[in-house]
């Protein structure tokens, strides 16, 4: 089943924006009174003002709260419909157990699910959803469900609202019109151009997380140019706080991209605090370009963070003097940076951890998370503790949860969490757990985790996901 995006999360943060995804599946508490109804569903023609967006928002936020179920009786149709937000029913003849998804509205999440003899579907994304059905294995028939809302209206009504609310420099007017577009209108050739409106407005507000959000959006969707990156980083230049994480999207090092590389360099040394991506771009950009400056950032950088010997080999290229490892750190008392051989070999070794771990990731946002497994156990398997290590347990939990073997998932999830020193993070370690263990059919121990996370870690977005899931998937379990 895929995870599907539930507005309603949505509606209890700052941006509309950002439809964050609700993992689970059904269950006799999510659903509500059934419609006997099953005549054509009707859509109410309007022209959206500015105010209509969030209306329209808090329409469907209702609908998924409710569950309510548009339920059919007859197993002779091939076609259903539903409106967004709401669960259609299918029945499914004698035999029929299984099911495929041809076709649904690129990049649409939904919610789908056999049970109790019927095909439960709910979405967010208007469109059409065609749906193949087997019994025993063997090709049954094909059905299509059409979601829709309730209101008609033409995408270049939503595009001129979307452009009044940029114009006059309103953020939450503007997330609010796009998340509407992107709900009526998926795939929209104006996805692009809308983000960046938002990048933009989110830039001069402060809002990190609509610009990361924005990103990763983009990401999924479409491709990123060299002009496109310059824009997103203008854009991070007017954040005030240099906490923020800088996406992935733009730590891919292109060499030839001389003028790309320096503002985003500028980005990462001009932070408080930065990841180990970060600098694995400036290490990068270090052996093209050897600066004194950015050498000296990244081997203080490896000294804060528990690699001495790194940090000091960075730090004497960049200087004039060799640093006195003793000084570093006192255990290593007669080693000389001069003498090269021990820290070559550190040098290695690091070299091959982060190699490994690298095509681990790469096999990982790829989905051949056994592929990702055997590179992330070879990472660990050179026994060294580098700062990577909670990242390496982290991503080893979500490839054992991909395939299912929940109780290495636990374990994994579990050594990560032990490491991690940052809240957010921690917070959705925790929420992942309570999740695996849910899947373990450990309800009280799934409740716990979820509780925990409302209790101590109450300004995550974590927490209302949390909340939700317990709301919606585990009702019958008395939360504590």
């Amino acid at each position: 089943m895929k995870n599907y995006i539930f507005l309603s999360l949505v509606l209890l943060l700052s941006s509309c924006t950002n439809l964050d995804n609700l993992k689970g599946s059904l269950s006799e508490s999510s659903i509500e009174k059934p419609w006997n109804n099953v005549g054509e569903l009707k859509a109410q023609s309007i022209i959206l003002n500015s105010s209509a967006p969030s209306g329209i928002l808090s329409d469907i936020s209702t609908s998924l709260k409710r569950g309510y179920v548009r339920e059919y009786n007859s197993t002779y149709r091939n076609n259903y419909e539903v409106y967004v937000g709401d669960y259609v029913s299918i029945p499914l003849g004698i035999g029929e157990d299984s099911y495929n998804v041809l076709y649904s509205p690129l990049g649409a999440s939904y919610e789908m699910e056999i049970k109790d003899g019927k095909l439960f579907f709910r979405g967010i994304y208007q469109g059409n959803y065609e749906v193949n059905i087997y019994s025993g294995g063997s090709f049954s028939r094909k059905i299509a469900i059409q979601n829709k809302l309730k209101y008609e209206f033409t995408e270049q009504n939503n595009y001129d609202v979307i452009l009044q609310e940029y114009k006059t420099g309103n953020l939450k007017g503007l997330s609010d019109s796009v998340a509407v577009h992107r709900i009526a209108f998926p795939n929209s050739f104006r996805d692009k151009e809308i983000s960046f409106m938002l990048i933009e407005l989110a830039g001069k507000d402060g809002n990190a997380k609509i610009i990361k959000d924005e990103i990763d959006f983009l990401q999924r969707y479409t491709k990123l140019d060299e002009y496109d990156k310059l824009n997103i980083v203008n854009s991070l230049k007017m954040i005030q706080d240099k906490n923020f994480i800088i996406s992935s999207a733009l730590l891919e090092y292109k060499r030839s991209a001389t003028n790309l590389n320096q503002e985003i360099a500028g980005l990462i040394m001009n932070k408080n605090k930065n990841t180990q991506e970060e600098i694995i771009f400036l290490e990068k950009m270090y052996e093209t370009t050897p600066d004194e400056t950015m050498g000296n950032f990244i081997g203080n950088w490896y000294i804060k963070n528990g690699n001495p010997i790194k940090g000091a080999s960075y730090l004497n290229n960049g200087g004039e003097n060799p640093v006195d490892m003793g000084t570093l750190n006192p255990e290593i008392k007669d080693t000389k940076v001069e003498e090269n051989a021990p820290v070559d070999l550190e040098a290695q070794n690091y070299t091959q951890y982060l190699t490994f771990f690298e095509d681990g990731k790469k096999k990982f946002n790829k989905d051949n998370y056994v592929e990702a497994i055997i590179y992330f156990e070879k990472a660990l398997g050179l026994n060294r503790e580098y700062i990577e290590q909670k990242d390496i347990y982290f991503y080893m939990g979500e490839s054992y949860f991909k395939t299912g073997n929940y109780s290495e998932a636990v374990n994994y999830f579990k050594k990560s969490l032990n490491l991690e020193k940052n809240d957010e993070k921690k917070a959705e370690i925790y929420y992942n757990i309570g999740i695996v263990y849910d899947k373990l059919g450990d309800k009280e121990q799934a409740v716990n985790y979820l509780t925990y996370i409302r209790q101590n870690y109450k300004n995550s977005s974590w927490s209302v996901k949390a909340s939700l899931y317990l709301l919606q998937q585990m009702q019958q379990y008395p939360t504590k």
